[in-house]
Order: structure tokens, then C-alpha cells, then sequence
């Protein structure tokens, strides 16, 4: 039955559902809505629905994805130094002060080369490179910067770590989504290339903060990685300046107007790094992440090892793309809810970055986006296992733009995850789509008894769109040993929920504002289509051929409405065959 307009809080008998589902949850998971919906048919289409060639989503819900470097990660050739870790007592010794030292007299454009060995980073202020320069090992397997204390440092920071304001201007006109320019009050201090932020004040009519005391009006946490009161905001490059506006090398993801006070900010210093990179090592044991970077543009992270780190693993926060790609990050020694565990955060208004073919796992959680910038692109990854030390059966969100609102229009394409989720602890999310992704419903490592979904939605997040996913694992639906998967298939669809008070109402707005079309639901054995929308679905939404690091494997690897539902992801074969670096 399609169910695409299904609104639970219409349908009597999904109600009566819902409240005996919410009594039993504690000790039986989510019996999912799919399996139950026979007894209220969803409302048919209109008659004089038409099919748009070419168009799968509402087109009010895209916005140019156009993600990371424009040309590609740079290679670099040039050698400007090489420190060995033989000198350094091969993790005996402090190595922090000898690498800044290459690194501050490192030319623009060239590598500091470090050997195999252990680097130890213990000093009281991290690694930073601030300038174009690549930081390189022998390889992750080889070259390892490890920090033993529980200093709160990362080992790496990319760009500036603390940041300053330098003053702020009002927009003298409102600022649609897409728009490339802004008109303001004063262009003083402003000049091409430097790196602002277009923000505004939260808008009530779609930015949800959620019920935590601290969240109040006032409340602390209305300043954490936002400015005050505007958690709807974009790191824009500066493209030029006529008379009173400016110009940006992107659009504007989610406009911003003058009656919710928009601004445009500057920071002390145009940018904190351009063109930097961090490649072929690994790093372990940071205690406020372990790479950081931050107010970078065009920054990169390649063939890293990024394990046992205390915040995390990797942060890009008030960035401007940024790149991710061809990594390994996993493993926390804080594995709780808190802050302390994540393993990937995309945050502070970072946009227009990627995050490509990396595996992500064992973690609390394995990635969040906090107050995200938008345009953002989460492609091809594995992410896996995550997890509350003390409470393993409880399964975490998975792929997700969440944990401080607003993230806005990201764009998650062919990724594995047990799960696609939006948690509401920090408020919702708005615009964001899920696009040909494998969401398998279980962990690999775990038992999960309960919250287990394929897709959830927590209440606050608002205008989603899942197109051509695949969810839960096909074609076997049995899961020996888990008597409520026998009897009822794996979970699929969870909207509008919050785990705080299993008895509430669902989000109706929730409910009522996902795009759903193209997906195959292994709980029904169907693909489901939205009337009016093409059934061709492209390849990508950001990319115009097969990816490279696909090779002979079928790309798109996810086809809902194919035989084949899922072919290979290269990233999970990676880590399969133990060899999690290309």
C-alpha cells in the first residue's frame, strides 16, 4: 500500500498503534508502522497527476550541491623538510615543537614529510598548520602521532583553533535560498577571498530548539556552535564587492531576511588556512579531537587513521569546503552520550564540504551535525556500531544532520548505515535528503534491542526527502535469535517520535512534511512512488560520472527499483577484506 501521505495522527487505528506500541517499547522494539498499515488506506493520488521528466523531489528541497575542492585534492610534490622519528626517541621523546617548526617554516604549497614511527604530540598546544602546507606520513600503518595524556588538545589543528570576531554588519535586504550575493550596511574590512558568515535569528516557523532546560530562551546552550540566538547561518567565501554588495563563490543555502536581524560577520583574520592538508598517517589519543579544522577553505583530510579519541575523532567546524575522504575513524575511550565520543562532526556553520568514502564506526555516535552551514555532501561511507558503553542494546543514530539545530539542506548519497535519523536532544533539522543509501536496519556488532529503525525521524525535523534508499537487508528478513524480527521483519520507518517520553503524541509536522519515493522497504518486499515524480532516478545529486574509487564495481551500488538492490560498496569491502586505507 503506498504510504508516502500516510499521517498516523489521522489514521484511528495507527493510533491506537502507536499508544500500545509506546506502553510496550521498553521491552519490545518498535513494531513498525509498515507491517500495520492495512487497516487505513494512505489518500490517492490526484487524477490529473503528471509525471515531470527528470524531477524526483520537490524541487523547493534542493539546492546546488556542488561539495569539497573544485578540482580535486591537490598533490603535492614538493618537499620542504623531513623529520625523522629516530631522533625523536620513536615515541620517547616530545615531537611537537620539531614538527611546528617545519611546518612554520614550511613555503605555501609544499609537504613536511615525516617518517615511520611514533610521533608523540604532548605539548600544551596541538600541531596547527595555518598556512597552505600538507602534512604527510609514510602511510597510516606506518607513521602514527599519538598523545598519551589527558590534556584537553587535539594533536592536529588545521586552520585556527579558537577563533575571533572581528564585527558584525546588518543585511539591508532579504536573501533568498540560491541567492549568490548580499546587500549590507558596510562592506568595511572586507576583501575577495576571505571566509564570513551570513546568519540570522532563529526563525519559529521551521527552526525547532527542543524542550532541554537549557534551551529555554536564554539558556546556554542557544550559544553552543552557533552564535547566539542564530543557528541558522553559512561560511561564505567572498567573491567581490560592488558598492554595498558582496559576492560569494556559493549560494546561499537557506536565505536569511531582515526581519529576523540577518547579519554578516568577519573574522580577525580573513581565513585560518587555505589549501592545507593532512595525509597518509595516523592519529590517536587527541582529548578535544583528534584532527580540528577549522575557518579553513579547502582544506583536506586523506588516507588518515583517526582512533581512540576523547570529543572527536575528526571535527570540521566554520569551514568552507572542506574534504574527507579515503579514511579510517573509529574507536572512542568515551563511548557515552555527552560530547565525548563522536566521531565525526560537521559543525559552526560549515558548508559545501564532503565527506567521501571513508569507514566511520564504533563510536557513540558516528557522526553528527551541529548547526551545519548547508550544502554539505556525507557520500559513499561506511559508518557502523554505534553504541552507549553500559548500554549497548540501545541503538544510536546513525547517519544524521543533528545535534544542535539547524542544519539544512545536507545531502547524505550511497552511504551504508544501520540507521537514518534525525535526534532531537538539541532541536531538529530542516531540508535535508537521503539519497540511494543501504540503511540495513542493525548493527554489525551489537544486539539491538531497542529504538532499532531503518529510518527515524525525531520530532523537529521538518521538509525531509528519502529517494531510492534501500532499507533493511534483502533478501533475507529472518534475524535467528531476535524473536520480535521474526515476527514482524525488520524496522523500517519511525517518524516523529522522541526517546524521552515514549507516550507522547507523534510530531505531526514530521509526519506530514517527508518526501518519501523510490525506496525499497524490505519490510513490505516494495518499492514505494510518489505520484507525479519521475521514476528514473540519476546516478547522483552531486556527482556527473562514477567515482574513481569505484573501479570495475556497478555504480550507482544502490538500486531500489533494480533485481539487484545493492551491489558493493568499496569502503565497506575495504574494511572487510582488513585493509581500511585505499
Amino acid at each position: 500500500m503506498p504510504f508516502d501521505l500516510l499521517d498516523i495522527t489521522r489514521c484511528p487505528r495507527l493510533r491506537r498503534i502507536a499508544r500500545v506500541r509506546n506502553r510496550l517499547d521498553a521491552a519490545v522494539p518498535l513494531l513498525l508502522t509498515s507491517v500495520f498499515v492495512g487497516g487505513c488506506a494512505a489518500p490517492p493520488p490526484p487524477a490529473d497527476s503528471r509525471v515531470t521528466a527528470g524531477l524526483v523531489m520537490p524541487v523547493d528541497r534542493m539546492t546546488r550541491w556542488a561539495p569539497g575542492i573544485e578540482d580535486g585534492v591537490p598533490s603535492r610534490t614538493r618537499v620542504c623538510a623531513t623529520i625523522d622519528a629516530g631522533p625523536l626517541g620513536d615515541g620517547a621523546q616530545d615531537a611537537t615543537a620539531a614538527i611546528q617548526q617545519a611546518i612554520d617554516a614550511c613555503p605555501e604549497g609544499e609537504v613536511v614529510q615525516l617518517s615511520s614511527g611514533v610521533f608523540r604530540i604532548e605539548a600544551e598546544h596541538p600541531v596547527t598548520i595555518g598556512r597552505g602546507v600538507v602534512l604527510r606520513g609514510a602511510g597510516a600503518a606506518r607513521t602514527v602521532l599519538r598523545k598519551t595524556t589527558e590534556t584537553q588538545n587535539p594533536l592536529i589543528v588545521i586552520g585556527r583553533r579558537w577563533l575571533e570576531e572581528e564585527g558584525s554588519v546588518p543585511l539591508t535586504a532579504d536573501a533568498a535560498n540560491g541567492a549568490m550575493s548580499v546587500e549590507v550596511s558596510s562592506v568595511e574590512g572586507l576583501s575577495p577571498g576571505q571566509l564570513v558568515l551570513v546568519d540570522s535569528l532563529a526563525d519559529e516557523r521551521y527552526v525547532y530548539w527542543g524542550d532541554h532546560p537549557a534551551l529555554v530562551p536564554g539558556g546556554p546552550a542557544r550559544s553552543w556552535f552557533t552564535r547566539p540566538d542564530r543557528p541558522v547561518g553559512q561560511v561564505l567565501e567572498v567573491d567581490g564587492i560592488d558598492g554595498r554588495t558582496v559576492s560569494f563563490t556559493a549560494p546561499l543555502h537557506l536565505g536569511v531576511d531582515v526581519a529576523h536581524a540577518a547579519q554578516l560577520t568577519r573574522w580577525r583574520i580573513p581565513y585560518g588556512a587555505a589549501l592545507a592538508g593532512v595525509e597518509d598517517l595516523a592519529v590517536d589519543g587527541g582529548r578535544d579531537d583528534n584532527i580540528t579544522m577549522r575557518l579553513c577553505k579547502r582544506c583536506w583530510i586523506t588516507r588518515v587513521d583517526s582512533r581512540n579519541s576523547g570529543g572527536d575523532s575528526i571535527a570540521i567546524d566554520t569551514s568552507f569546503r572542506g574534504v574527507l575522504r579515503d579514511s579510517y575513524v573509529h574507536d572512542t575511550v568515551t563511548a557515552y552520550p555527552g560530547g565525548g565520543g563522536y566521531l565525526l562532526s560537521v559543525s559552526q556553520y560549515t558548508a559545501d564540504s564532503l565527506v567521501e568514502n571513508n569507514i566511520i564506526r564504533r563510536g557513540n555516535k558516528v557522526m553528527v551535525m551541529k548547526a551545519s552551514g548547508g550544502g554539505n555532501v556525507i557520500a559513499y561511507n561506511y559508518f557502523d556500531d554505534g553504541y552507549i558503553e553500559g548500554d549497548e542494546g540501545w541503538v544510536e543514530t546513525g547517519l544524521n544532520a543533528s545535534h544542535m539545530t539547524c542544519p539544512h539542506f545536507e545531502l547524505f548519497e550511497g552511504n551504508q548505515a544501520f540507521n537514518a535519523d534525525g535526534d532531537d536532544t538539541w532541536g531538529g533539522a530542516v531540508y535535508n535528503t537521503f539519497f540511494r543509501n543501504h540503511l540495513t536496519g542493525h548493527r554489525a556488532s551489537f544486539d539491538d534491542r531497542r529504538n532499532r529503525r531503518a529510518v527515524g525521524l525525531m520530532r523537529g525535523h521538518y521538509f525531509y526527502s528519502f529517494v531510492g534508499n534501500v532499507l533493511g537487508e534483502h533478501p533475507d528478513l529472518s534475524m535467528p535469535g531476535r524473536l520480535w524480527a521474526r515476527l514482524f521483519g525488520p524496522a523500517s520507518w519511525r517518524l516523529g517520535y522522541t526517546p524521552g517520553r515514549w507516550r507522547a503524541d507523534v510530531d505531526a509536522r514530521v509526519v506530514e512534511t517527508v518526501f518519501r519515493h523510490g525506496n525499497f522497504d524490505a519490510a513490505t518486499g516494495a518499492v514505494e512512488w510518489a505520484a507525479g515524480y519521475d521514476t528514473d532516478l540519476p546516478a547522483s545529486l552531486y556527482l556527473d560520472e562514477k567515482p574513481a574509487f569505484f573501479g570495475d564495481a556497478p555504480w550507482p551500488w544502490v538500486d531500489a527499483a533494480g533485481t539487484t538492490k545493492v551491489h558493493s560498496l568499496p569502503a565497506r569491502v575495504r574494511f572487510d577484506a582488513g585493509r581500511p586505507i585505499p
